[in-house]
């Protein structure tokens, strides 16, 4: 045994595996690394975040500083300019202006021309650093911007140009106070925003900048860059402050990560100069900016390391601690798995490890106990597995003689008292069906010579009471008078067979031993039982049918042979009087067909719901739902039967009437065209999928005909669903290209009304066009028409209305009737 129990082990290819101790280890290592790693990305990612923050404050803080600046100086000019602009200004000698421009020149170096343009627009004085005074040139400018925008703005601020190629300009204008006033204007030299400009410091790198509206270069630490016109606007930073490029606005002030001239990375920053245009950029280097979080990030690594090197130490600690008494474990398991049963652990560690030792030793002892009683439960398995297969064998058995013999009994109740007595240990078993209010013996396997028929008082109880009644009598026999073997009787059991609530039989098995029956066995009677009620059920219903089936064929001999008779009485006397003869005597059977149907139906709904309740396996179902197939087949012959004699009748009632309705004047066109419409939607109905082209050439002349319009009707609904029949039947064998189409036309021929009805279906042989007026003729297939259609359709329109009916074919390609009615047929004949 213990070899066996280590053979598999042995067996097992040997794998390379991992101590538990460095698995441990690597496990604490792992997550003091995983916290320490996620606290110190917090940590670095807020440093930089917020050294991020504050170095972008200061950026936008030290862009609009720089800004105001540049604007204080535009704005220093501008208060110099003011100077020239009083009331009174114009109205001093042009000396004294000559003066007040020199003085200008002098206290704002910017300055280097200054002009005075009188009211008109014109110049009258100018003054300048590099080109000779003018005074009254009377020069007209009162068409250029900073003459008309000043008078209208009170100051103008000229776009930057570059003088001579290099050096920056831009022009002042400001209107002087009072009414009709005159502007001075100034060109400013803007080299000297650099002063301004190399006054910001930013850190030990960091400048500032200034450039237009359109990127151009105005102010920069580095002057040569100035001095030759650079264009900025190539540069990312510049690119997206500009409004040109935005389409908009000149952006607010805002930071970013770009890189500079030399491609660089800078912390960027830039304000707007509102009245100018002009945008102010201040640039840092990144590594000074981010100085904080450099910082930050090297002391978060340090601290990752010394975390890293406590966690390894403590890991190594702990692991050791606990793998000691998990090897023990390990290797008790290890010897309970070679095969000795009898190993238990002692472990002393107070926690877990110790409870997992406890639970080891008591799953070891369960499995000693185990082992010891394994066989005894193997061979009891293997009993139950043998008396299940037995009692599957058994119920196939019985199904199998069920749906041999569905019409006789006998076999299959032999068959389930012979399994039952086998498969029970019972040598007495025996069936007893109730017939005519007393049980009758009908199956037995009894050795007594005969057996006693009557049940017993135990079975005579079941029946009774709807119970299983279980007499195990241990103590004395059975008092059960059934015969002989009586006095050796000690244990019996009864098992109803009940239908619809009511006991039709019982099952009993006897035995002579104290042996009460097990649950198991007495659990088998009743599927036995409810075997046997499907078996008795089946075959009374296969009996009925049969009769039923039988009633049925006889009733139709009855109706053909009537049939016979009725067309070989028409050389005897008119059909409306044989028709009158016969109508009592088609009528009884033609009752009988349809009553039959209607019980057969009901008879197969009843053992349905007899069925449903009662907990049957899949094979004894599918018997039951073969058979009612069966039943419901030969259902469905008999009612496609009566539906066919029903409609003979139907037709020879008809075909017996002389003038139905009432005669008036109908307009023939109205008639046509409702008859169409009828005809039409009954065809859409009884086929979904077909559908005809429907022509119609109604001759307005055609008028009124005194008419029994509800016969003429009937007759076009006949002809016109024979147009449809035919045509569906042409589209059927030629195909979807085929467009079936049907036509109707009347004509007005003075005394008469003409009438047709044209259709391209299958057209008709001539050996049939010869015959098909004559009753009961008819091509269709049986349960689709009588053949009184067209004969009837002929008796309307010739015998009852004095007209004539006729009908032009060729086979495969159209059929045409044509209906001549006299206008006054029906008063005529009626008078008659």
């Amino acid at each position: 045994m213990r070899q066996g129990a280590g053979a598999p082990g042995a067996a097992a290819p040997a794998r390379r595996r991992l101590p538990l101790a460095v698995k441990f280890a690597v496990a604490s290592v792992g997550l003091v690394t995983l916290v320490l790693l996620i606290n110190g990305g917090i940590n670095v990612w807020l440093n930089y975040e917020e050294a991020k923050r504050t170095a972008v404050r200061v950026q936008q803080e030290k862009a609009q500083a720089a800004a105001e600046r540049v604007d204080l100086f535009i704005s220093d000019i501008e208060s110099q300019i003011g100077w020239t602009t009083r009331t009174e200004w114009r109205r001093v000698p042009l000396e004294q202006q000559r003066y007040d421009f020199i003085r200008l020149l002098r206290q704002a170096p910017a300055v280097t021309d200054v002009s005075y343009l009188d009211p008109s627009g014109k110049e009258q004085l100018k003054v300048s650093r590099l080109e000779p005074d003018q005074v009254g040139s009377g020069e007209d400018v009162s068409a250029e911007p900073r003459f008309r925008d000043a008078v209208a703005q009170k100051v103008w601020f000229g776009p930057v140009y570059f003088r001579r190629g290099s050096e920056p300009y831009m022009t002042i204008a400001v209107a002087h106070a009072g009414r009709h006033p005159g502007v001075t204007t100034a060109e400013v030299n803007l080299k000297l925003v650099w002063d301004v400009i190399t006054s910001i410091r930013l850190g030990q790198k960091g400048y500032a900048f200034v450039v237009t509206s359109a990127g151009r270069l105005i102010a920069h630490p580095d002057l040569s860059l100035v001095l030759r016109d650079t264009d900025l606007s190539r540069l990312a930073q510049v690119a997206r402050a500009l409004p040109a490029r935005a389409g908009g606005p000149i952006p607010a002030s805002t930071s970013e990560i770009v890189t500079d001239l030399d491609g660089n990375a800078v912390l960027s920053a830039h304000a707007t100069i509102g009245r100018v245009g002009w945008i102010v950029f201040v640039q840092s280097p990144v590594s000074e900016a981010l100085a904080p979080v450099y910082a930050a990030l090297s002391q978060t690594l340090a601290l990752l390391a010394l975390g890293l090197l406590l966690a390894t130490v403590a890991g190594t600690f702990l692991s050791r601690r606990m793998v000691v008494p998990i090897r023990r474990l390990q290797e008790g398991a290890e010897r309970l798995g070679s095969g000795d049963l009898a190993q238990r652990i002692a472990i002393r560690t107070g926690d877990e490890i110790e409870t997992l030792a406890d639970r080891f030793n008591q799953m070891a002892g369960r499995i000693q106990d185990s082992y010891e009683t394994l066989e005894a439960k193997v061979e009891e398995r293997t009993r139950d597995l043998e008396d299940t297969v037995q009692v599957q064998t058994a119920t196939g058995e019985v199904l199998g003689v069920i749906s041999r013999s569905p019409h006789d009994l006998r076999p299959v109740l032999d068959t389930i008292t012979a399994t039952a007595a086998r498969l029970c240990e019972a040598p007495d078993a025996r069936i007893h069906l109730l017939s005519d209010g007393t049980f009758r013996l009908t199956a037995s396997t009894s050795d007594a010579s005969p057996p006693v028929d009557g049940p017993g008082a135990t079975a005579e109880r079941a029946a009774r009471e709807l119970r299983i009644v279980h007499e195990p009598d241990p103590a004395e026999p059975a008092h059960d008078p059934d015969g002989p073997c009586d006095e050796t009787v000690r244990t019996v059991v009864s098992v109803p067979l009940i239908r619809e609530g009511v006991a039709v039989g019982v099952l009993t098995l006897r035995r002579a031993t104290r042996q009460p029956f097990t649950r198991r066995q007495i659990a088998l009677l009743t599927s036995f039982s409810d075997q046997a009620v499907i078996a008795i059920a089946n075959t009374r219903l296969f009996e009925e049918v049969q009769a039923r089936t039988a009633e049925a064929e006889q009733s139709l001999n009855d109706l053909r042979l009537a049939q016979d008779r009725l067309v070989q009485s028409e050389k005897l006397a008119s059909l409306g009087q044989l028709t009158a003869g016969i109508a009592h005597e088609i009528k009884n059977p033609l009752n009988f067909v349809n009553n039959f149907s209607t019980l057969s139906a009901d008879l197969i709904d009843e053992l349905t719901e007899v069925l449903a309740p009662v907990p049957l396996d899949d094979a004894i179902r599918e018997e039951i739902d073969a058979l009612t197939g069966l039943l419901k087949g030969n259902l469905e012959k008999v009612v496609s039967h009566g539906k066919r004699a029903d409609s003979i009748v139907k037709n020879m009632l008809l075909h017996s009437r002389e003038g139905s309705g009432e005669h008036r004047p109908v307009d023939v066109n109205a008639l046509v065209e409702e008859s169409l419409n009828l005809g039409y939607h009954g065809a859409r109905a009884d086929k979904p999928g077909f559908n005809v082209i429907l022509a119609r050439a109604l001759d307005p002349s055609a008028g009124q005909a005194d008419l029994y319009p509800q016969e003429i009707t009937r007759v076009l609904l006949n002809l016109i669903s024979n147009g449809f029949y035919a045509a569906a039947k042409r589209q059927a064998e030629e195909g979807q290209g085929f467009e079936p189409m049907l036509t109707a036309t009347t004509r007005d021929l003075g005394p008469q009304v003409e009438i047709r009805i044209r259709d391209n279906g299958t057209g008709i042989p001539e050996d049939v066009r010869a015959k098909m007026f004559n009753p009961f003729f008819t091509t269709k297939p049986a349960g689709e028409g009588t053949g009184l259609g067209l004969s009837l359709s002929h008796d309307i329109v010739v015998k009852q209305h004095g007209g004539m009916i006729d009908v032009a074919t060729e086979p495969g390609v159209f059929t045409e009737f044509t209906i001549v009615l006299p206008r006054a047929a029906a008063s005529a004949r009626s008078g008659a």
